[in-house]
């Protein structure tokens, strides 16, 4: 995974297509990394998890969702939507819930700008819900 502070290298990520690829690569490593320092199995996740291409292959590149990623085992999604830093810091997350197939089904969907101090809620907020330990409300 690349420095943190590399983050500037993503700022025209919606407009170029190497820069997109590049940025949805550093939220993948980021992800596993995470998992890795938490000791927690990897291999329980399909990630990407949403297609995020059209039906002729070329990428949405809207950021919705830049990650995903979605557990085998507990049915668990994680989406993570990155905003413009054009949109000033945003930063809110919550817990969608749905029920389908006779199955309950939760996804975490967390929307950022993406800047070192988000990352750090966002890693945190991460390992509470893949541990359990994140309540079912809302922050903004």
């Amino acid at each position: 995974m690349e420095n943190r502070n590399c983050l500037h290298n993503f700022i025209n990520y919606l407009d170029d297509e190497d820069v997109y690829d590049a940025l949805e690569k550093y939220w993948i490593d980021m992800f596993f990394m995470l998992l890795h320092k938490e000791n927690i199995y990897g291999n329980d996740w399909i990630c990407p998890y949403y297609n995020t291409t059209f039906g002729n292959g070329k990428k949405m590149m809207d950021g919705n969702p830049i990650f995903s990623a979605k557990s085998i085992k507990k049915d668990e999604i994680i989406r993570i939507i990155q905003e413009s830093p054009k949109n000033g810091n945003v930063f809110s997350y919550w817990i969608n819930s749905s029920m389908g197939n006779n199955q309950s089904q939760k996804e975490l969907v967390i929307v950022c700008t993406l800047n070192n101090y988000n990352l750090e809620k966002i890693n945190d907020i991460i390992i509470s819900w893949i541990k359990g330990n994140l309540k079912d409300t809302n922050y903004k």
